[in-house]
């Protein structure tokens, strides 16, 4: 039942332009490519520069990661999976290792970020203590056999998996009505028309992110590396049930998350709940806020969502909390869960934002073109 109102995301704004699917995937060109190494050293060196204020003022319980082996999987890049693989190098201390997983283009900013850190182990004199390993995470054969060598080579007893990839496709599930999103490019205000997935692509989506992202502390389990805990990335949105639901109001007012970005959170949402009840090991799936990355600019409106809600914390005089802090924020909540601090398997660090997410609405549904209007959408989304 529902209370016969209409969901504002069902249906296109009069006026307003329409485009099908979602961003374009953008190829680097020469210069792009050129730039990445000198981007990269900046953005390893401002991530950590970022964190470095941060520890030095102890906002953050980090003593914890000293001596621990850490497997970060989708940990490169200007993310927070970048940001932690920054923060355990830095903080490792004299045992610790730390194996990153990747599976990034050559020429990619996120690729030359690790080849940043891999420089900065070396001259660390650490060895055969770092791994970045760029064939991609898998659970059987020969790239899982490397993973397995990797840890086993930096003397790793156990490790600390956490896992960061982001690689989910956006649209519509077979048989479901379409969902617009609002959006910003050169000409203005625009909305996407989210398009149907195919199996293949739901495949993909649930597999990477999902299934495989979960069922890797068990495949290492029985490949004789035990797994002291494990830690996913996660967005609130994935938990807004009635905005799945075509007959609800709310249908579609998260996006491409209200029909198909959830799927592998789902999958890890489950696992989570799973290994809580069983106690099995700490599993925690850590909440974050929106944050303005390559694969954020991927999602239909995404940057758009972000930057407005940036606004809103301006005016509302909330702090931005940016990746370099918030995979600090994360550190710290796996090492509560690793010593017994904290049961809570969902913890949340973008509770700042989310106090926001009622108003975004309102501002969001009133967005348009009409620059004598209280919401002309260049007010709000300020690029």
């Amino acid at each position: 039942m529902t209370d016969g109102r209409v969901s504002p995301f069902a249906s296109p704004t009069p006026g307003l332009r329409i485009k099908q699917g979602g961003p374009p995937l953008r190829r680097p060109d020469p210069a792009d490519v050129a730039a990445f190494p000198e981007r990269a050293k900046a953005l390893v060196e401002d991530t950590w520069a970022s964190q470095s204020a941060c520890v030095e003022r102890g906002d953050y319980g980090l003593k914890w990661l000293e001596g621990k082996h850490f497997l970060l999987v989708g940990a490169t890049g200007s993310g927070v999976g970048g940001a932690l693989a920054t923060a355990v190098l830095n903080l490792l201390g004299g045992s610790g290792s730390l194996t990153i997983v990747a599976r990034d283009l050559k020429r990619s900013l996120g690729y030359q970020s690790a080849l940043v850190l891999q420089e900065k182990a070396e001259q660390a004199g650490l060895g055969n203590r770092f791994h970045f390993l760029n064939r991609g995470a898998a659970l059987e054969g020969e790239r899982f056999d490397e993973i397995v060598q990797a840890v086993r080579d930096a003397g790793a007893d156990r490790v600390v998996y956490v896992n960061t990839v982001a690689a989910a496709m956006s649209g519509l599930l077979p048989g479901f009505p379409p969902v617009y999103v609002r959006d910003v490019d050169e000409e203005g205000l625009f909305e996407w028309e989210l398009t149907p997935l195919d199996e293949r692509s739901i495949e993909a989506t649930t597999l990477t992110m999902g299934t495989m992202a979960i069922e890797m502390p068990d495949a290492l389990q029985q490949a004789g590396v035990p797994v002291e805990a494990a830690a996913y990335a996660d967005w609130r949105g994935s938990v807004d049930l009635s905005s799945r639901d075509p007959a609800s109001p709310d249908y579609g007012r998260q996006g491409a998350y209200s029909t198909s970005l959830y799927l592998p959170k789902e999958i890890i949402q489950t696992a989570t709940s799973a290994a809580y009840l069983a106690r099995k090991r700490p599993t925690i799936d850590c909440f974050l806020p929106v944050m303005k990355t390559q694969a954020l600019s991927m999602v239909p409106g995404a940057m758009a969502m972000a930057y407005l809600y940036e606004t809103l914390m301006e005016k509302e005089g909330i702090r931005t909390i940016y990746p370099p802090e918030l995979a600090l924020g994360m550190l710290d909540r796996i090492g509560k869960a690793v010593q017994g601090e904290s049961d809570n398997p969902f913890p949340r660090l973008d509770l700042h934002e989310a106090a926001l997410d009622l108003w975004f609405l309102e501002v969001l549904t009133r967005l348009n073109e009409d620059e004598s209007s209280d919401f002309y959408f260049k007010r709000w989304i300020r690029t």
